[in-house]
């Protein structure tokens, strides 16, 4: 059986030879492990510099593509919103004529102007578009439209009818219409 070391010795290898070896260890090893790190370090930043600069150059792209083909379409909706509030404005205009007890229309405003489209957008009444006792017709979805049925005479009744027919025929509409004309016995 091997001699066993004594405590002293163990003591001397716990505090005096280890630490002096792993100071030696760290002497000469601490500068390649330094430069190790350093390396790791700058690798790493390199690689997310250039992410960074990757997405910013996207994001310029995009701007630019952005500002190229947004304006024609941010010019033709405020033409359309001028047109839609002038139209609007008009017929508040003729609702305020007829409760002031005046017959002749409100002076003629000019004309609504063209979208970049060329077509011009108005809600007045038109050969294929009458005018229709409820408001934005077209905006509405077949329950906000049979919400504002109820209580307009026949002949309003009528001309929604024909309207909804020859456009977009909606079962929903045709069918409050239909009910609520049909005679009560």
């Amino acid at each position: 059986m091997p001699d066993e070391p004594s405590s002293t010795d163990r003591a001397m290898d716990l505090l005096v030879f280890g630490p002096i070896g792993l100071a030696a260890y760290l002497r000469d090893t601490a500068p390649s492990f330094l430069r190790l790190f350093v390396a790791r370090g700058r690798a790493i930043l390199d690689e997310q510099r250039k992410s960074v600069e990757g997405q910013l150059g996207n994001a310029r792209v995009v701007g630019e593509f952005a500002s190229v083909q947004g304006a024609p379409h941010v010019r033709r909706v405020v033409a359309e919103a001028l047109a839609t509030a002038r139209a609007r404005t008009e017929e508040a205009l003729e609702v305020l004529a007829g409760l002031t007890g005046r017959t002749e229309p409100p002076a003629a405003a000019p004309p609504p102007a063209p979208s970049s489209t060329g077509a011009s957008f108005s809600t007045v009444s038109t050969p294929e578009r009458p005018q229709l006792a409820i408001r934005d017709y077209d905006e509405l979805s077949a329950s906000q439209v049979v919400e504002r049925l109820e209580g307009l005479p026949n002949a309003d009744l009528d001309a929604i009818r024909a309207y909804e027919a020859g456009h977009r025929a909606r079962n929903t509409v045709l069918g409050k219409i239909e009910q609520l004309q049909r005679p009560v016995g």
